[in-house]
């Protein structure tokens, strides 16, 4: 251990020592992008981490968020000035936050392996991987959850639904959708997740064919995020239970996705069923995704300019997201007159920076880097990350010991994931939601071996069990 010690001390003192001597933005974006390629091979050839660890995947995620604009746009490869938010001359703060939570974040996982240096990551034996009852409770939440997902969509507008957009379906769903735990794209989440966990190697694969024809559905509705998390998801499960995709199944994948995902940002804007006709690649730049899932940066540095040691939040923002978890038959209306004080991250930072937008139900999402800064400062996105990655690491090692385990894994790392441009409100519902569901599978079936058990074996009529052996 004392090797990785000594190696990741030495890019810790490059590293913060460039962000003290240097006040020039593009400088310091470069840096924070070869931090990132470097803790990516750090972690995967000196850690030794799979690529479908919770780590790494939260680490790439976390990178392309806060990175994907700034770097490209510091090499001279990308113009990110279009956008009328841009500053390149305010962006130094922002950027020294990112790379102190790689830092942190990777001084976790090492702290991670230096308290248990034989953790394991990858199942021997996936058989102890499968559990049916897993799998048939998820699959009963998510087809009926997918389907109730399409009938409400239609309800929204019976007779001319295939003329909704992105933004006035959302519209329209956050007028009348009731906050439950989740909507049906929450709820099918967490059945997939669960079906995907408990499935044998056969079902396994049944299960990413309905996996796949969900997620394109979702994708092509317009909701990305939710779309990729959940492929993204349910492919490392597979792979944890030793189902072998091909080497260039990724590489061509990625390169779909560079296309697709810029794409889909204004095509969602058309009508379902007029989109392909307005299909043009004459403004298509492949770096538009990157960039795109890069603006996630915004909301840090939005964050920055409103937020200082005088006005913290002191672990405010956790309490509000773990509230959200509450079932209510409340609908959100941006026009109630709460305190702003007393809403998520995503919502109070687009109701003070942007009322129009907020009134009509729109955001910009937030920042995993963000929300700690906001609740500590500094110290609170180097202690944040530096307990991320401890207990990322403690997750994997959980998460091939059983079938329950692995479906835990999914429905922390899911939610999780998806709060690298979010806040912690987007995390704590689905999160709590699957985790009760799962407990509640393990308590029925525990019972239900308990009261087997206590009748004693099945016995042929007029035998008595004096009799038997």
């Amino acid at each position: 251990m004392a090797p990785f010690v000594t190696g990741w001390s030495s890019i810790t003192i490059v590293a913060i020592w460039q962000t003290v001597r240097s006040a020039n933005d593009s400088v310091l974006a470069i840096t924070a992008g070869v931090l990132l390629v470097v803790s990516l091979i750090f972690s995967r050839y000196i850690l030794k981490l799979p690529f479908t660890s919770s780590a790494m995947l939260y680490l790439v995620l976390l990178g392309l968020f806060h990175l994907g604009l700034i770097v490209p746009w510091a090499l001279g490869i990308y113009d990110a000035t279009r956008m009328s938010w841009f500053d390149p001359n305010g962006l130094s703060a922002a950027i020294d936050l990112i790379i102190y939570s790689i830092l942190a974040f990777q001084w976790g996982l090492i702290l991670g392996l230096s308290k248990n240096r034989n953790v394991k990551l990858m199942a021997i034996d996936s058989s102890k991987l499968e559990d049916r009852n897993i799998f048939l409770v998820g699959s009963m939440l998510f087809i009926p959850a997918a389907l109730l997902f399409v009938v409400r969509l239609i309800g929204m507008d019976p007779s001319g639904y295939h003329r909704l957009i992105y933004s006035e379906y959302f519209r329209l769903r956050a007028e009348s959708e009731p906050k439950l735990f989740g909507s049906g794209i929450t709820i099918a989440y967490v059945g997939l997740c669960l079906a995907m966990a408990g499935a044998s190697k056969k079902r396994a694969r049944l299960t990413l064919i309905g996996a796949g024809i969900w997620v394109v559905t979702l994708f092509y509705l317009g909701f990305r995020g939710p779309a990729l998390i959940s492929g993204l998801i349910v492919c490392a499960l597979a792979s944890k239970k030793g189902i072998r995709f091909p080497k260039w199944a990724p590489w061509v994948l990625a390169g779909l996705l560079l296309v697709a995902v810029p794409i889909m940002r204004w095509a969602r804007e058309e009508p379902l069923l007029s989109r392909s006709n307005t299909f043009s690649l004459a403004d298509f730049n492949v770096l538009d995704g990157p960039a795109e899932m890069g603006e996630s940066v915004r909301p840090l540095v939005e964050t920055l300019a409103l937020v200082g040691p005088k006005n913290y939040w002191y672990g405010k923002t956790y309490w509000i997201g773990l509230k959200t978890a509450v079932p209510t038959m409340a609908t959100w209306d941006p026009t109630a007159t709460e305190s702003i004080d007393e809403l998520a991250p995503n919502n109070w930072l687009i109701a003070v920076v942007d009322p129009w937008t907020f009134e009509h139900y729109g955001g910009l999402g937030f920042s995993a880097v963000a929300e700690p800064y906001m609740n500590f400062g500094v110290a609170g996105v180097a202690g944040y990350f530096l307990l991320l990655g401890f207990l990322l690491l403690r997750l994997d090692h959980f998460s091939i010991q059983s079938s329950y385990g692995l479906a835990a894994w999914a429905l922390i790392l899911g939610p999780l994931l998806w709060t690298t441009r979010n806040d912690s409100a987007n995390f704590f519902r689905p999160a709590i939601f699957g985790l009760v569901c799962l407990g509640l599978i393990r308590l029925f079936s525990s019972g239900y071996a308990l009261i087997a058990g206590a009748r004693g074996p099945n016995l042929p009529t007029g035998h008595k069990v004096s009799d038997v052996g």
